[in-house]
């Protein structure tokens, strides 16, 4: 959207070029691509970041059934080397 790829997801989106413009283009694609509506003061604040964002998508996002299921599914189908590792890369 910015034309840059941020080093780390905790860079500000106006510190990369970001505009108010831009801003209201990706409320825009948030609302429909998640179909949540993130706060306002949240992302005109100059410290504004893409981690940020993420975290305020998460909490207003509803989980349903169907993604608790996919959820169970996924950790289901993983090998113990794999749990071994994630649980690893957690504690990182």
């Amino acid at each position: 959207m910015l034309g840059v790829a941020p080093v780390s997801v905790w860079d500000s989106f106006f510190a990369l070029g970001g505009q108010s413009l831009q801003v209201v283009q990706f409320m825009a694609r948030v609302r429909a691509g998640y179909g949540v509506e993130l706060p306002v003061d949240l992302l005109f604040t100059p410290g504004f970041t893409v981690a940020q964002a993420a975290h305020a998508i998460d909490d207003a996002r509803p989980v349903s059934g169907a993604d608790i299921d996919l959820l169970i599914a996924q950790v289901g189908a993983l090998s113990d080397d794999e749990v071994a590792a994630l649980l690893a890369a957690e504690e990182a």
